[in-house]
């Protein structure tokens, strides 16, 4: 099973030439190229403004609903996986914390900056009893699970989606932002190193609250 994650952020430029007050002799000069996204760019609380389904590899989808806050240097996302199309049946949830860093305009991918996202926090939920056994059975967490109780799956990963935090404490991925929406990268390498960050931005955003 895996989840769709998660940023893409296109570049916002914001120029005036001349002078408020009428034309001058000098004018400002135009931007070269891209600008990185800045942190400030991406404080605020971004949510999936519909029930977003991903290809699951299996020939079927998976369906989940994303809801971010960022600050200028910290991000944290609350994401719910659900078993039906009109995500009206919860299987499963996680709420993950960490820093992050913004770094140059991707060379691959227009209008987007990349950016590594550290993971300190990874708590998930078993919300139906077969997704409890799930987890269970692939050693998931460090305690019994039960629906509804959170357990902390940094240690141990979880299904193959949730990382090791000792083996993969960042992943590499792009962002970019288009007037109230923000792009993530298409999550389908192992982003846990830079090879692995997104050639290609996800098909939904999240909107900005």
């Amino acid at each position: 099973m895996k989840l769709a994650s998660t940023l893409g952020l296109s570049v916002i430029i914001l120029g005036m030439s001349g002078s408020l007050f009428g034309c001058t002799s000098e004018s400002s000069p135009e931007p070269e190229g891209p600008v990185a996204l800045t942190g400030q760019e991406l404080s605020g609380n971004w949510v999936s403004s519909e029930c977003e389904a991903y290809p699951n590899g299996q020939g079927g989808y998976n369906y989940l609903t994303r809801d971010f806050t960022l600050t200028d240097k910290t991000w944290t996302l609350d994401l719910d996986l659900f078993g039906d199309e009109a995500c009206s049946y919860p299987l499963f949830s996680a709420h993950i914390e960490g820093p992050y860093t913004l770094g140059d305009v991707s060379e691959k991918v227009e209008g987007a900056t990349e950016g590594q996202f550290g993971i300190v926090k990874n708590d998930w939920t078993a919300h139906d009893a077969s997704m409890a056994e799930v987890f269970g059975q692939a050693g998931c967490g460090t305690g019994t699970w039960e629906v509804g109780q959170a357990q902390d799956v940094t240690k141990t990963g979880c299904i193959g989606v949730a990382h090791v935090v000792e083996q993969c404490p960042e992943e590499f991925d792009i962002v970019a932002v288009e007037g109230d929406k923000l792009f993530f990268g298409e999550r389908i390498t192992d982003m846990c190193t830079e090879a692995g960050r997104p050639a290609q931005l996800v098909t939904f955003a999240v909107v900005k609250k």
